[in-house]
C-alpha cells in the first residue's frame, strides 16, 4: 500500500509539473502572438477585433502621410539575385522603420518596393508634418550614405501630404490595416512627380 501511494504521488507530481510547463508554454505563445498582433495592427483595432470580431473604420482629421518609392526598381531587381534583393530591401526597410520610430511615425505597409508611413494618427501630435519631413530627410540621407559603399544604388522619390484620412482593416481572411483618402492619393502623386 505504501509503495502504491508513493507511485500515485509521484505520478500526480509528474502530471502537475507537465500541466505547469504546458501552461507556461501556452502563456509564452499567447504573449508572442500578442506582440506579433501589436506589430501588425493598431491597439484600438485589436481591441475591436477581440470584442466584436470586426472593426469600424476610423477618421483622422489631421495626419501626415509619407509615400516612398524606389526609382528603377524593376531594372535593379533584374540585376540582383532574389535572396540579395530581399536582403537589401529588408535592411533598408528595417532602417526606415527605426527612423520612423525615432520621429514618432509609423509604417502602415510596404507595397513591393514602396513604403507607406504616417505621423499623427495613433499617436496624435501637432508636429506631425515636421516629424514626417524629418523622417523623410533622414531616410534619403541614409540611402545616400549607403549608396557610397553599396554595389547597387537605391534612389528614392518621396511624397508627403498632410490632411484627413481614414484607417481600418480590410478583409477577413488576412487582416491588413490600411489607410485611405485624398491625403494618401496626394502623397502618392507627389512621389511620382518628384525628382
Amino acid at each position: 500500500d505504501h509503495s502504491s501511494v508513493k507511485e500515485t504521488q509521484a505520478m500526480l507530481a509528474s502530471y502537475s509539473l507537465l500541466i505547469e510547463n504546458k501552461q507556461k508554454e501556452t502563456q509564452r505563445e499567447y504573449e508572442r502572438a500578442e506582440r506579433l498582433l501589436a506589430n501588425i495592427l493598431p491597439q484600438n483595432t485589436i481591441k475591436q477585433l477581440k470584442t466584436f470580431g470586426k472593426t469600424t473604420p476610423e477618421h483622422y482629421s489631421d495626419v501626415s502621410v509619407l509615400f516612398l518609392d524606389f526609382v528603377g526598381f524593376t531594372v535593379l531587381s533584374q540585376q540582383m539575385e532574389l535572396e540579395q534583393l530581399f536582403e537589401e530591401l529588408n535592411e533598408i526597410f528595417t532602417t526606415f522603420d527605426n527612423i520612423c520610430e525615432k520621429f514618432s511615425c509609423e509604417r502602415i505597409k510596404t507595397i513591393g518596393d514602396a513604403y507607406l508611413a504616417v505621423c499623427g494618427m495613433h499617436t496624435q501630435t501637432k508636429e506631425h508634418a515636421s516629424s514626417i519631413t524629418s523622417a523623410a530627410i533622414e531616410m534619403r540621407e541614409y540611402l545616400l550614405k549607403r549608396n557610397k559603399y553599396s554595389q547597387h544604388q537605391w534612389i528614392c522619390r518621396i511624397g508627403i501630404h498632410s490632411g484627413p484620412l481614414m484607417g481600418g482593416v480590410v478583409g477577413k481572411l488576412k487582416y491588413i490595416y490600411d489607410i485611405f483618402g485624398d491625403g494618401v492619393n496626394t502623397a502618392a502623386r507627389m512621389e511620382t512627380s518628384s525628382e
